[in-house]
């Protein structure tokens, strides 16, 4: 899922921190932890970076963390010693509390910010193996690098093995430095790469195995937190990836695969949905129905799975989604209706033929001049989750004439060939040409988030749906199986 602050007010901007201390003589270069905060399920890199006095003491320059706006931020009255440190920031309204190993490799602790306390766990290491402060890298992980995608990096000749390369990579960095599930990474590796096994061979166990465990922690209260409760949209996107696995590369249910879905249905709301976490970060879980898409995926992808629920403790959830998908009630525009369609192609006699091909229809009716979907043609600025991004929306250069991109194209294909669209049709080629002429030289498809212009994870669906797309289309050119490159240095 996204990255989400638990307390919305945490940390309302990426604390760039430089210190004004007085009378600190520094005898060592500056020295580097990296690690997380934690937000209540949540967690986010975070780099400190320190001086050592003459005294032996640490001294904090910079603190960054991440999936927040960049801002510089004064860190106040820091004092140290050789086993702790702390320093408060923004006039007060925070507070950094930590214990320094005796070694010097390790700060925990917690950071306080307007009455919300995170919790940190920092190690340190090379600074020239950090990651690069401000974050450089929308993935960093040991081989694997990959800068923040921009509009101005060259386009390139399609390349299967590029985009195939950057989906694994980019799914193994994040598991391995965020340890959570997320819509926007290896979340929409488990719904889309698992599709792909005919051309490109099994999706990588370890990312099965790391849902499984995320699994087992959802379903284990926290004993130490009273008010624990389950990450509903991780438990969705768990739910979804492991059934659409079983799907395409097992071919059987799991016992992890039916405990994720009886979980799902458990944690539903009486109104056939699902409780989002935090409703700001459109298009992937910021908006209830889209999640119920997800996880109407998720019932008709588990294999025997959805047709054997008759007369069990799950027949009246299932009802309850159907009718909330139905209704089209609370939507992002025809992005949800995109992604209703492809729902309702998958998922038996969900929608009539004739609301198909209404749907169908208003897909096509977005394609642009230049053969490609724009994602921001599909809902109004307003429309879009709670509506929070619509003035940055408003204010983009191209409010008027917005250009195609890889998320939507990719998109708009896959759910046309899941209607019945042939690839053959003009309407697709036009689209597969598109996405034939606009790869990026580090094996992406450039989108500019709906959010802000910083990460933009939805890069990495915007190269997960192109692939897929492509694939439906015999359009992909030869590529090995498991293919590894460091790719976007």
């Amino acid at each position: 899922m996204k990255r989400i602050l638990a307390a919305a007010s945490l940390f309302p901007a990426l604390l760039a921190a430089t210190l004004t201390a007085q009378n600190v003589v520094t005898t060592s270069p500056v020295a580097t932890w990296q690690g997380s905060i934690q937000t209540g399920a949540e967690q986010h890199r975070a780099v400190l970076q320190m001086w050592k006095t003459d005294k032996g003491e640490w001294q904090p320059k910079n603190l960054y963390i991440e999936f927040v706006p960049d801002y510089h931020t004064l860190v106040e009255s820091p004092t140290s010693s050789t086993n702790h440190l702390h320093f408060s920031m923004n006039n007060g309204k925070g507070a950094f509390d930590a214990v320094i190993s005796p070694n010097s490799d390790t700060i925990s602790g917690t950071l306080n910010y307007d009455n919300a306390v995170s919790k940190v766990e920092l190690h340190q290491t090379e600074t020239a193996q950090a990651w690069h402060v401000p974050f450089l890298y929308q993935y960093h992980h040991q081989d694997a690098t990959y800068y923040r995608p921009t509009p101005d990096e060259p386009v390139i000749p399609l390349s299967t093995k590029l985009a195939l390369t950057y989906l694994e990579q980019g799914a193994i960095a994040w598991t391995a430095e965020s340890h959570c599930v997320a819509c926007h990474t290896n979340g929409t590796y488990m719904v889309i790469r698992p599709m792909l096994t005919s051309q490109f061979g099994a999706p990588q166990k370890e990312l099965r195995d790391f849902f499984v465990t995320a699994l087992r922690e959802q379903m284990t209260p926290d004993p130490n937190d009273p008010k624990w409760e389950p990450a509903v949209s991780q438990v969705v996107y768990i739910a979804a990836g492991l059934a659409i696995w079983d799907a395409n590369v097992t071919h059987k249910l799991s016992p992890e695969t039916a405990q994720a879905l009886d979980l799902m249905f458990k944690l539903q709301r009486p109104a056939g949905d699902w409780y989002i976490d935090d409703p700001n970060n459109p298009p992937l879980e910021s908006n209830s129905y889209q999640l119920a898409t997800v996880a109407a995926r998720a019932a008709a992808n588990a294999p025997g799975w959805l047709g054997a629920q008759h007369g069990t403790p799950n027949e009246p959830h299932i009802r309850l989604l159907e009718t909330l998908l139905r209704s089209q009630a609370r939507m992002q525009g025809d992005y949800d209706r995109t992604d209703l369609l492809w729902t309702a192609a998958e998922y038996p006699g969900l929608l009539d033929a004739a609301r198909m091909r209404e749907l169908t229809a208003m897909v096509l009716s977005h394609q642009q001049p230049d053969g490609g979907w724009s994602i921001r043609t599909f809902a109004k600025p307003e429309e879009w989750a709670s509506g929070q991004r619509a003035e940055k929306l408003r204010a983009e250069p191209e409010f008027h004439n917005p250009p195609s991109d890889g998320h939507m194209t990719g998109l708009a294909i896959i759910a046309l060939r899941k209607a019945g669209i042939p690839a053959s049709d003009p309407h697709i080629q036009r689209g597969v040409a598109w996405l034939e002429v606009n790869q990026r030289a580090s094996g992406r498809w450039y989108t500019r988030s709906l959010n802000r212009d910083g990460w933009q994870f939805i890069t990495y669906s915007g190269t997960a749906y192109p692939l897929l797309a492509l694939s439906m289309c015999n359009a992909v050119n030869a590529a090995p199986h498991n293919a590894t490159s460091t790719g976007g240095k």
